[in-house]
Parts: structure tokens; C-alpha cells; sequence
């Protein structure tokens, strides 16, 4: 009977606390999956205008392939600043390269068909000359020199590579010219002869004996403009004797 009021007045024993579940760290994020991702399907959408856009300017495009450097850096950089464990996909990271190394390929093709193909510039040229030298004034044009530009043309024909070449064209003028605005208005005369030439920039000139009169014009807008307008934006540059250039040398 003692016994038996003992064992029920004896406090119950505490339960045994279980141990603490062990803390599962999130998986590391891959750092260049989302590049891939996003230079797969710029891939093919440059594919798709490839095969659907006429006149779709391809090598242009495959020259922002350096893209992928800069998006694989972004995502490098926003992932550390987060504090997020990462690994590294390589696979994505080395498809990535691989189209990186396609477009600078690609970028170097029209210094190959320039290379390859030397008289085209020369046919080119000649070419665009005669068409200026047939709008331009004799009596008052000096001389012309025209440059041309085919780094966006290449491997196509004479005639192609005209239309998509980049054009400009250098004009000193005879003068003699007594003012700035009848200098001005000389040019804004030759300019609009060669409106019609499709010509990416025009550079005129003339020795006046102590100073050289400089005016770049766009051949688009410089018709529009008025001699005064333009006398503005004349630069004027003394001409060195041989005596001060070999000093300054």
C-alpha cells in the first residue's frame, strides 16, 4: 500500500526533446543557363529574319554577338550580389562562346571579300566618281575626290555593292570667294546637284592663300539650309608656311 502511494506521488518523468531536424541548404543556382537561354532564342530569331526579311542585314547583326559577354557578366555579377551559392554551367557557357565566336567570324567577312576581291572597291569608286563629277560644276569645282565604303557589301555584285556602299565625297573649290556666306552658298549650289547620288557626307574646301575655309555638309539637309545658316558653320584653319611646318615638326 506505501508502495503504491510512493510510486503515484512520484513526479512524472520530462519527455525527451527530439533533436533538431538538420537545416537543408538550397541547391546552388547555375550561373549561365539564363545567358544560353536568351542567346538561343536571339539565335533564332536572327535565323528567322535570315530566311524571312528581304535585304535583312545579317552580318550587321552577328557584329552584337559580344552581347553574350556582356549578358554572362550581368548575370555572373546579380547572382554574387545576392549572396546565392552558384555553379558554373559550363555546357551553357561554352554554347554561349560558341555563338560569341560565330559572330566575330562573321564580322571579319567583309574584309575578306575586300581582300578577295580587290577590283570591286576599284569598280565601285570609278563608278560613283563619274556619276559626281557628271553633276558637279567644272568652273567652279577644283577637284572632287570621292571614298567609298563596302564593309557592309560584301560578296555581291558591282551594281549591289554601289547601292549599299557608303559614299562621301571631298570638293575644293576654286573661289575666290569674299565672304563667308558666298563661300556657304557655293556649297549648298554643288550639294544640291548631287541631292540625287545617295551620298553620306560631303566635305567642302579652298585655299584662300593664308586660311583654309572647311565646311562638312549632310547632303540630305544642306540644300534645305540658307547661305547664313551655313556661314556659321564654317571653320577656318591659317595655312602654315614651309618654314613653320618644318618648325612644328
Amino acid at each position: 500500500m506505501d508502495e503504491h502511494l510512493n510510486q503515484s506521488a512520484a513526479p512524472n518523468p520530462e519527455p525527451v526533446a527530439a533533436p533538431p531536424a538538420a537545416r537543408r541548404e538550397p541547391p546552388p543556382r547555375r550561373v549561365g543557363s539564363t545567358t544560353m537561354g536568351l542567346a538561343l532564342i536571339a539565335a533564332g530569331l536572327f535565323i528567322l529574319c535570315v530566311y524571312f526579311v528581304p535585304g535583312f542585314p545579317a552580318v550587321t547583326v552577328f557584329k552584337l554577338a559580344p552581347l553574350v559577354l556582356v549578358a554572362l557578366g550581368a548575370e555572373m555579377i546579380w547572382r554574387s550580389r545576392r549572396g546565392e551559392r552558384v555553379r558554373y554551367d559550363l555546357l551553357s557557357i561554352f554554347i554561349s562562346l560558341i555563338l560569341l565566336g560565330a559572330g566575330c567570324v562573321a564580322s571579319l567577312v567583309p574584309m575578306l571579300a575586300e581582300y578577295y576581291q580587290p577590283g570591286q572597291y576599284e569598280a565601285v569608286r570609278q563608278q560613283a566618281e563619274q556619276e559626281i563629277d557628271a553633276c558637279l560644276d567644272g568652273s567652279e569645282v577644283y577637284r572632287a575626290d570621292v571614298f567609298v565604303n563596302l564593309s557592309e557589301a560584301p560578296g555581291l555584285t558591282d551594281e549591289q555593292a554601289r547601292q549599299k556602299a557608303r559614299v562621301s565625297c571631298e570638293i575644293r573649290l576654286y573661289g575666290p570667294f569674299d565672304t563667308a556666306e558666298a563661300f556657304a552658298e557655293a556649297c549648298r549650289q554643288q550639294a544640291e546637284k548631287l541631292q540625287g547620288l545617295n551620298l553620306t557626307e560631303l566635305y567642302f574646301s579652298w585655299n584662300g592663300g593664308d586660311e583654309t575655309w572647311i565646311l562638312w555638309l549632310d547632303p540630305a539637309l544642306a540644300p534645305q539650309a540658307t547661305a547664313e545658316q551655313l556661314a556659321g558653320e564654317i571653320q577656318v584653319e591659317p595655312n602654315m608656311t614651309v618654314d613653320e611646318a618644318y618648325e612644328s615638326a
